[in-house]
């Protein structure tokens, strides 16, 4: 079972990872494309600014967390004991052998980095699923070629990171277009993801500084760090909703006013 949460005006799917795992089930048993996305504090902004981006999320099959911070004020712990998902790694977990062996996916991803970060990720936990294709945003490659190499190697889920929100855009001028089962949107977590699965040099490893080494890389996204920057920009969020409001009232009272 699941449910809808509102997080500030986003609207956020809060699932077991069993329920996600019969939803994805059902969503690779069909023929038309599915969406999912993916959301971190990135997004948040992302979204208050842009109409194109609350469109695509209005629209897409499933909102899931993508990182523990969103969720500070719903006991995330609570949840993830519970085996909710509450990030990208119960997402990952829900997705497991049972689910996907023999399924065939295509990347599509910002930058090289990402490619290697991805790709090595991907071999590391998901050897038993065919990577068939991989696309790395910079490539003088048209769109339409890129929609036809995607539905020429018919892949069953297509994982899209892009810049900023052009992941977004790309999926709503061209979803129509795709031929596959699911489309996971991983832009507002790839960071994240970067971060938390940082690739340690063989040398530092030799020194045994290959423990220091990842947790200097990693305090921007600490858990910690990332719960107090949800905890500002949710008192912003309330700051601007009660002048809102309070904007709206003497408006009411004027208009009473004059009546």
């Amino acid at each position: 079972m699941g449910t809808r949460i509102k997080i500030m005006d986003l609207e956020v799917d809060i699932l077991s990872e069993e329920t996600l795992r019969e939803e994805v089930a059902r969503y690779l048993s069909l023929d038309a494309l599915n969406m999912i996305h993916l959301i971190s504090l990135d997004y948040i902004d992302a979204y208050e600014a842009n109409e194109l981006v609350q469109d695509t999320l209005r629209e897409a099959d499933m909102v899931l967390p993508g990182e523990k911070a969103i969720l500070s004020t719903y006991h995330v712990d609570v949840l993830e004991t519970g085996g909710m998902v509450v990030d990208y790694r119960s997402v990952g977990k829900a997705a497991d052998r049972g689910l996907l062996e023999g399924k065939k996916c295509y990347l599509v991803l910002k930058d090289q980095k990402e490619a290697r970060v991805v790709y090595r990720y991907l071999i590391t936990h998901y050897s038993f699923m065919e990577i068939v294709g991989l696309y790395v945003a910079g490539k003088e490659v048209s769109q339409e070629a890129l929609i036809n190499d995607i539905n020429t190697k018919l892949p069953d889920i297509v994982l899209i990171s892009m810049e900023d929100i052009k992941a977004e855009e790309w999926v709503h001028s061209n979803k129509l277009k795709i031929n596959a089962k699911l489309c996971v949107v991983l832009s507002s977590v790839m960071n994240l993801i970067i971060r938390e699965n940082i690739h340690v040099p063989p040398i530092l490893k030799t020194l045994h500084l290959g423990g220091i080494y990842a947790c200097i890389a990693r305090i921007p996204y600490s858990s910690s760090w990332r719960r107090r920057i949800f905890r500002k920009k949710m008192d912003n969020y309330n700051s601007k909703k009660l002048l809102e409001k309070a904007d709206v009232n003497e408006e009411l009272s004027d208009e009473k006013e004059r009546q």
